[in-house]
């Protein structure tokens, strides 16, 4: 004889069942979904930057007109964008500002930043590497430089421009304090680390001093360099590297490519 309290039990036994099957259908389902998620999930470019996740490498790889370059990404957060530095200077050094006479009326100032001629290098030649539109991905940043009136007097007053590709200051390189330089921006973590990041080399692989946008306001001519060692200085007029950077917006998608350095698996803004 079937009680009542065997038929209860006997539908709660399959109550139960049911239920585990459901939920053993449902988390495969949810794992199903989640695959599906991660296979369509975009790299963005914020999430390799250096001071977000330093493990992953923070270099990427972008197409100028000789081929893939690689590309740290120092920042995550530069005027809320992520600031790109060129690994390695530009096979041609080139003068701060074109002088033939090489000799420098103070009234010329030849230190000043804004529309020296590497200024306009880095946003008409140089900038024609990139394809129409990494050129347009490219944000206008906000970057601070000496004011003219502070050089040569060693004054402290700065000024705000805005431009697609610059340099990077003294200060942003972690560069010696000095009483003849103003403080153009801070101080980048990258280079708060560890001295040796400052370090460029030309594409041969020899190491080589390279410009700052720096001017040294005890004269109206003399730019800040970092060295292989050490900060340094020299007349605009002279040869020195150039290592531009720009940002991109943090959003940016990179991909992970194995055709560009043979053996080597590296992560490529298309």
């Amino acid at each position: 004889m079937i009680t009542n309290k065997k038929v209860w039990f006997f539908l709660i036994l399959c109550l139960l069942c049911i239920a585990v099957f459901k939920g053993r259908d449902a988390f495969s389902a949810l794992e199903a979904g989640t695959f599906l998620f991660s296979a369509d999930k975009k790299e963005q470019l914020l999430d390799l930057a250096y001071d977000r996740n330093p493990k992953k490498g923070y270099t990427v790889y972008l197409k100028e007109d000789s081929g893939y370059v690689p590309y740290l990404v120092v920042s995550s957060n530069y005027g809320g964008n992520v600031l790109l530095l060129r690994r390695e200077l530009l096979e041609t050094m080139m003068p701060f500002n074109k002088n033939e006479r090489h000799m420098w009326a103070r009234s010329q100032y030849g230190a000043y930043y804004e529309d020296s001629s590497i200024d306009q290098y880095l946003n008409g030649e140089f900038i024609s590497r990139f394809s129409q539109a990494t050129q347009e991905a490219m944000v206008s940043s906000d970057i601070t430089i000496t004011d003219k009136a502070s050089i040569g007097v060693t004054g402290n007053s700065t000024i705000e421009i805005s431009r697609k590709v610059f340099l990077l200051s003294l200060k942003e390189l972690n560069g010696a304090d000095s009483r003849a330089s103003v403080a153009e921006g801070k101080t980048l973590k990258f280079f708060d680390d560890d001295y040796k990041r400052r370090v460029a080399y030309l594409p041969n692989q020899e190491a080589n001093p390279y410009w700052t946008r720096t001017p040294e306001t005890w004269e109206t001519s003399i730019v800040f360099t970092i060295g292989p060692k050490a900060t340094g200085a020299g007349g605009a007029d002279i040869h020195s590297g150039v290592r531009p950077a720009f940002c991109l917006e943090g959003s940016t998608v990179y991909k992970q490519r194995s055709d560009i350095i043979s053996g080597q698996k590296v992560f490529v803004i298309e």
